[in-house]
């Protein structure tokens, strides 16, 4: 079982490392998003330090139960976020598709690093 939790835990730290320099080094697509969504560039770009902070948890979790618990449940806290702030701008459908499952990732990762601590 640690097998699949550190394969979740490490296609989810590529996923929080990709969102990370999205956000603090945005494109064009991006910033696109940004807007739509509603959220002020500052803030923005603050949320991109704990996904990198949260990707570098996630694969150090793998070391240290306890790290990659709280790395995993943060993840599934900025996704629960993202959420919200998709279904306050309106954009359903596809649009939901990746904060919604990159949190359900987050919560089997958290789940499953706590049973093979």
């Amino acid at each position: 079982m640690f097998i699949v939790t550190a394969v979740l835990s490490g296609l989810l730290a590529a996923a929080m490392a990709q969102s990370a320099v999205k956000k603090i080094n945005p494109d064009k697509d991006s910033l696109v998003l940004r807007d739509r969504l509603g959220v002020p560039p500052r803030v923005w770009t603050a949320v991109g330090v704990p996904e990198a902070l949260a990707a570098v948890g996630l694969v150090a979790g793998l070391w240290w139960a306890p790290l990659g618990v709280a790395a995993a449940v943060g993840v599934a806290l900025v996704m629960a976020g993202a959420v919200a702030f998709h279904l306050r701008a309106r954009l359903f459908g596809a649009a939901l598709a990746p904060p919604i499952g990159i949190g359900a990732v987050a919560i089997a990762a958290a789940i499953l690093r706590a049973l093979t601590a």
